[in-house]
């Protein structure tokens, strides 16, 4: 069980989306996209690099988000509050996917999102939750509660894929 419910409800959409499906449907690609071990192992790894800065900023000692831009605050609440995910939008380098099986990716999503959660408590506790702790590649400074809001949308939109690949 996970401490924050927008982390808690990733960790549930991906094991409701995956539950029932058989370890070669995983490794299906469709002609144009990613596998649904590409998407978990995406995901993993989006989990696991926010994972790492939060818990930089905390051995640290400070944070090390910035003030977005205008155009950033805009996209930003489009995704965390309003919840719409745009389509189309190239991964960040570092969450591309290298190609691991499904079994290790469904591992890997599930082992990325723990230590997402415990990263964000600890930098929560530090940092508190109105300061802008870390950067999103695209979309600037996030505090702790954005993140695991913006996460939960991340996933979501990405569970929806998979299931459409069902």
């Amino acid at each position: 069980m996970l401490t924050h419910p927008d982390l808690q409800r990733s960790l549930e959409a991906i094991d409701d989306v995956v539950g029932a499906l058989a370890l070669a449907d995983l490794d299906r690609a469709p002609a144009r996209g990613w596998s649904i071990a590409q998407i978990l192992e995406h995901l993993g790894k989006a989990y696991g690099s926010t994972a790492y800065i939060l818990d930089k900023c905390v051995t640290d000692g400070a944070p090390k988000g910035r003030s977005p831009s205008l155009t950033q605050r805009f996209f930003a609440t489009l995704i965390i509050d309003v919840g719409y995910f745009p389509r189309g939008v190239r991964a960040p380098e570092i969450t591309v996917p290298a190609g691991m099986g499904g079994a290790e990716a469904v591992a890997y999503s599930r082992t990325q999102l723990q230590a997402l959660d415990t990263a964000a408590a600890r930098c929560l506790e530090r940092f508190g939750p109105r300061v802008r702790v870390a950067n999103h590649p695209i979309l600037g400074g996030f505090t702790v509660p954005q993140w695991q809001r913006f996460h939960w949308r991340h996933t979501r939109h990405h569970v929806r894929q998979i299931a459409t690949r069902r």
